[in-house]
């Protein structure tokens, strides 16, 4: 384990620990940070309760992202792999911190660790400190008049559109001063046998541009197409906040027409399904609507490795799972259809959807109303 440099000034100091958040511009807890320290250690943690159920295409995604971190900060990102409790206040400890800011995670398992690595650090006298969320409006904030959650994405997207959001944040390389932590933080690139998208915040912004310039305009219809390249792409960079959703929304403000618009509803929809589990954590794992447990499945092992291998025979299933194997993505619009040939023919072997261990983006915020 590398041992973090000590500081001896009586400057205040703060961590910055990344989760969901790996990039430097529109950062609301970096920005946070700022306001309280004048020197900030940037932290992640290698945990191996998300680690180990990953995968390797999206553990490998995420070592490039947090490379690509590292680089734009002059290698000033400290690594450590262990239980975050002990890790974030051992880190807090050593660099003298204050405080301890974070993006909010929404996530059922994120929620329990933050509500022990917060408990731990007050007992310690750190503060600590969330500002923001991986969303353009952090869940549960969007409810009814009477505080009850919606259950229907229509009348959220409603309620989620007037509510609004915040500008992004004014934030960048140079709105703190980087603590230089002392060790070996050289990040090994993972290597698999998957033509995975370039990662990090940079990556993120070029794809994002590229699309606003050519795509964004025919969207709306387009992207019903598998057999057009049509879609934004963003979702492996939405998934560790390499792009933040704000960041879209702000430069799509000003863009009129079915493309900006469905755009808008597909980030919409994403929030509506984050919303959903905040309220109702158990669908993580569960049926959403509970009379789903009653339906009787097959269990067909020979049935679920064909699927899985892409090998159905169903040509738009198989082409799915084979991009899917192949790249670590599929199609919306083919990947409705894939998961309805898997809950006909798998659901009953329980947990999440086989073939998330290949996605780079799968987060259980996208699955929460199966």
């Amino acid at each position: 384990m590398p041992t973090l440099v000590r500081m001896s000034s009586s400057a205040e100091t703060a961590v910055l620990w990344f989760r969901r958040d790996l990039r430097l511009r529109d950062h609301a807890a970096l920005l946070s940070a700022s306001e309280r320290a004048d020197r900030v250690l940037a932290l992640f943690v290698l945990d191996d309760r998300l680690l180990k159920p990953s995968g390797a295409p999206r553990a490998a995604f995420l070592l490039g992202c947090l490379e690509a971190l590292s680089e734009q900060l002059d290698s000033r990102l400290q690594l450590v792999h262990g239980d975050p409790v002990r890790e974030v206040v051992r880190a807090a400890e050593s660099v003298g911190a204050k405080s301890v800011h974070v993006s909010t995670d929404c996530a059922p398992y994120g929620r329990k660790r933050d509500e022990e690595v917060a408990k731990e650090l007050e007992s310690r006298g750190i503060d600590w400190v969330e500002t923001g969320s991986p969303y353009a409006i952090t869940p549960g904030r969007v409810t009814k008049p009477d505080g009850a959650p919606y259950k229907v994405f229509t009348a959220f997207y409603r309620a989620w559109r007037e509510h609004g959001w915040l500008s992004p944040a004014r934030t960048g390389r140079s709105t703190v001063d980087w603590i230089e932590p002392e060790g070996n933080n050289a990040i090994r690139p993972a290597v698999v046998e998957m033509k995975l998208p370039e990662p990090g915040e940079k990556a993120a912004l070029r794809a994002w541009k590229r699309f606003l310039d050519d795509g964004v305009d025919e969207y709306g219809s387009a992207r019903d197409r598998p057999d057009f390249d049509a879609t934004t792409r963003l979702s492996p960079y939405l998934r560790w906040g390499c792009v933040h959703p704000r960041t879209l929304l702000a430069e799509l403000a000003d863009r009129r027409g079915d493309g900006p618009e469905s755009l808008r509803g597909e980030l919409a929809w994403r929030e509506f399904h984050a919303d959903v589990l905040w309220h109702r954590p158990d669908a993580a794992r569960q049926n959403y609507d509970r009379r789903f447990d009653r339906i009787a499945y097959d269990h067909d092992e020979h049935a679920f490795e064909q699927w899985a291998q892409g090998r159905t025979g169903y040509p738009i299933v198989d082409a799915g799972m084979r991009q899917l194997l192949a790249e670590g993505w599929m199609h919306n619009r083919v990947r409705m259809i894939v998961r309805a040939s898997w809950s006909r023919t798998c659901t009953s072997r329980g947990g999440g959807a086989p073939g998330t261990s290949c996605a780079i983006s799968s987060t259980a915020t996208s699955r929460p109303t199966s």
